[in-house]
Formats: structure tokens, sequence, C-alpha cells
């Protein structure tokens, strides 16, 4: 039985999710910055990202109550 192989898939699905997981929380920080900052409106970022105006307001207010303590 090739259990390597198996284990190999395993292991690189799991690093897969953990720099998805990254990935998120960082474009999460620089959402957040980028509205808070002025740079960017919320329904702008909502248009690129195909996301709700809701859920953008919900990852700035999160972010920054988390930087806030």
């Amino acid at each position: 039985m090739a259990t390597g192989t198996l284990v190999a898939k395993i292991r690189a699905h799991k690093t897969a999710q953990e720099r998805l997981e990254q990935a998120r929380r960082e474009l999460d920080q620089e959402i957040a910055r980028a509205v808070t900052s002025g740079e960017w409106q919320i329904i702008d970022v909502a248009e690129v990202t195909g996301w709700s105006r809701e859920t953008i307001r919900a990852i700035v207010k999160r972010i920054t109550e988390d930087a806030a303590g």
C-alpha cells in the first residue's frame, strides 16, 4: 500500500490550508488599513472582492477592535 503518497498529500493539504488562513489574515489587515486610512472606500473594496459591504465593515471592525486591545 502506498501510504507515503497519501501522507504527503494530507500534509500538503494542511500546509495549503495554513497558508490560505495566513493570506486571509493579511488581506483582512490590509483591508482595514486601507479603509481606515481613507485610501479606499468600503464600497470600492466590496466591488473588487465581490464581498458585501457588510462583510467589509465587519472585517474593518474586527481588525480595529483587535488592534485596540
